[in-house]
């Protein structure tokens, strides 16, 4: 076993449960990127590259449905991104997968290559190369970090962390930090390096037309 991600059974997670209020209402996961492709539709493709097993977090609607991908539901509704996490760890775990990689709809820059630095940077803290192991037995995730902001729907997180959000759930406490703050989670400064500008979201009607014309603000 080395430090690279396809030495593990992964899953990955296209989260699109938000109401995308601040884009006038137009889900955020069919945004268009210049070359004509949906936000999800771009986003499977990337996560594609890393497992066949590739879902789409929704709440009770359906926006759109991309090819390859299973949509999964909130088991806990309108709690969420605490309650799509639930759903989809909890799917990948009955579908035998070890860790979810999991990415923000609206995040139009991201690609594989991003879940593949978090895992190495996962594998190199626990000594994988040495430990001969599965690096989510000693960390529930790689939660990717710049300017001093986490940014929890850009990691890879262990199957075993939908106990936590169970019962933050139960508890209803919807604060998905405070879910991580009870988990061993790495956090990836990614600050400086070509993935720091994967971590941008596109919030805002005007947010997207500077994506469009090529003016997006750095993270």
């Amino acid at each position: 076993m080395s430090g690279d991600i396809k030495d593990v059974k992964i899953a990955a997670a296209i989260m699109a449960g938000g109401k995308s209020s601040r884009m006038a209402g137009q889900h955020k996961g069919m945004l268009l990127t210049p070359e004509g492709v949906t936000f999800t539709e771009r986003l499977s493709a990337e996560m594609h590259k890393l497992t066949d097993l590739v879902y789409i977090s929704y709440g009770d609607t359906t926006p759109m449905q991309a090819e390859g991908c299973v949509i999964v539901r909130d088991i806990y509704k309108g709690c969420g991104p605490v309650g799509g996490l639930h759903a989809v760890l909890t799917r990948a775990a009955e579908d035998g997968a070890a860790a979810v990689a999991v990415a923000a709809c609206d995040m139009p820059y991201v690609t594989a290559d991003l879940y593949r630095y978090l895992y190495a940077r996962l594998a190199e803290r626990t000594g994988i190369k040495e430990y001969q192991s599965n690096p989510f037995e000693l960390y529930d995730g790689a939660v990717a970090v710049t300017g001093g902001k986490i940014h929890p729907l850009a990691a890879v997180y262990s199957v075993g962390a939908a106990g936590i959000c169970k019962t933050q759930l139960e508890e209803s406490n919807l604060r998905l930090r405070e879910a991580l703050g009870k988990l061993r989670i790495l956090y990836v400064d990614l600050e400086g390096t070509a993935y720091e500008r994967m971590l941008l979201n596109i919030n805002t009607e005007e947010d997207y037309k500077e994506y469009i014309t090529g003016r997006s603000r750095s993270t």
